[in-house]
């Protein structure tokens, strides 16, 4: 059963049912990376693994030209003067780690702000396995991501469909992720990946997206467009051909993977 976060206020158990449900960084973490590094004058970046949200370390990770290694708790920590007199800056970064899938992409400064400092890596799959991982700010409290196919239909409710998928990741106090696991595509069968919104509060907004890993590979980011929508449909997949049920957005800052 989901608790909802009316009823843990009303029984005065938000504390400690926040850090149980935290999927993979507690409030303590958050805090440590988004308000005390930078008074500490760092900037620190965190990285964990989509399935069991174990902090990584020994994480490559090259900015520009520069090379770093993160931390045995998943942590990378950079001067923040840098960034927060460069306003605004897209750095080339290029994450990578034995055993899971690279990501290319950058390092997104807005307005001395930086976007993605939480970043998950996805352990690499086999060839014709694919894997959903959905990210989201703090509002709604509650996205549920769904995958359907012929016969099963894996979510919260069910976890693991007849060896066909998991949903590894079910994170109930906003942010995600939520990751499901798809170990092998059928060429003959159809899937559909939804997000819904569980919790009923807020709507659904451009800051949600869906990232999408076909084999070793990154194979696309998918924003959710804003909607008052219970239930939103995000992609179908046929033939093992993916195609995105979204409008095209022109917005870059919401393809980037990571918070």
């Amino acid at each position: 059963m989901k608790f909802k976060l009316s009823v843990l206020l009303s029984i005065g158990l938000l504390a400690t049912a926040s850090l149980a449900n935290a999927a993979c960084w507690s409030k303590r973490e958050y805090r440590e990376i988004e308000n005390f590094s930078e008074l500490d004058g760092k900037l620190v970046l965190s990285f964990k693994d989509a399935v069991n949200c174990q902090a990584l370390d020994d994480v490559t990770v090259k900015l520009g030209r520069l090379e770093y290694q993160t931390d045995l708790n998943g942590y990378l920590s950079l001067p923040m003067t840098p960034f927060i007199e460069a306003e605004n800056l897209d750095l080339p970064m290029l994450v990578s780690k034995p055993g899971y899938t690279k990501i290319k992409t950058s390092l997104k400064v807005v307005a001395g702000t930086i976007l993605n400092k939480r970043m998950l890596l996805s352990p690499s799959l086999a060839g014709n396995s694919m894997r959903f991982i959905l990210q989201w700010t703090d509002e709604p409290s509650d996205l549920d991501l769904h995958l359907e196919g012929e016969g099963f239909h894996v979510s919260y409710r069910n976890m693991k469909a007849g060896g066909q998928a998991t949903l590894d990741q079910d994170e109930q106090q906003g942010f995600g992720p939520e990751t499901i696991t798809l170990k092998k595509v059928a060429r003959d069968q159809h899937y559909k990946v939804s997000v819904v919104n569980y919790s009923g509060d807020g709507r659904i907004n451009e800051s949600a997206k869906v990232l999408v890993y076909a084999g070793d590979k990154l194979e696309r980011v998918i924003p959710l467009n804003e909607s008052s929508s219970k239930k939103v449909n995000v992609l179908e997949i046929s033939r093992a051909e993916i195609r995105s049920l979204q409008k095209v957005t022109t917005d870059q800052n919401s393809l980037i993977p990571g918070w």
